[in-house]
């Protein structure tokens, strides 16, 4: 039998390790202001490195974001959808190394598919745990239901992940590029809700 106490404490958890992943994004880059002796130095030295931090910060926000919504809808929870969220967290915890990889050596597909793929990874590892909260009644709140709208958007996100790492590996001149497809994403769904509405 699980308790609320104990649902609060995974979702603390799982919120936790994506602050520490979100952190530990910029600790590299701190460390070397030290060796830079102007700003100017600093920024163009680094400029990639920034990047990189740039973007994963978004989606690591983004992700963290889809996965507090999914718990905002959960009134009880089984084993299975705590192994879930720890594999999820798993993924996020992960991604400060591809990050620092990317950051560092050059743009290659070992490289861009262990990045991307781990955001895609993630991303799926949501879906899944949208579908098992929908498909749950005793772990979905009946007060706030899963909406169908955000199963179709886990699903949308998920599959634009699984194309930006196709293309991101198979068109090195893509690259990393790939993954600004899911920028636009967000806009576009803002966009088609207001249409519904």
């Amino acid at each position: 039998m699980t308790t609320g106490r104990g649902l609060d404490r995974l979702t603390y958890f799982t919120d936790a390790i994506a602050a520490i992943a979100i952190t530990l994004l910029i600790l590299p880059i701190v460390d070397r202001v030290a060796e830079a002796e102007t700003a100017a130095e600093f920024f163009t030295d680094n400029l990639r490195s920034l990047g990189a931090f740039v973007l994963s910060f978004i989606v690591i926000a983004r992700l963290w974001i889809a996965h507090h919504a999914a718990f905002e809808h959960v009134s009880n929870y089984t084993p299975a959808l705590r192994w879930l969220s720890l594999a999820w967290a798993f993924t996020i915890a992960l991604l400060p190394l591809p990050t620092a990889m990317s950051a560092q050596w050059e743009t290659t597909w070992p490289v861009v598919l262990f990045y991307i793929g781990t955001m895609t990874a993630s991303s799926t590892l949501l879906t899944v745990i949208y579908l098992y909260i929908r498909s749950h009644p005793i772990i979905e709140s009946t007060d706030y239901p899963v909406p169908a709208a955000r199963i179709r958007n886990s699903i949308t996100t998920n599959i634009e992940f699984i194309v930006a790492l196709l293309l991101g590996t198979l068109v090195p001149a893509i690259n990393y590029f790939a993954l600004f497809a899911l920028l636009f994403s967000l806009p576009l769904a803002w966009f088609t809700r207001r249409r519904r509405a």
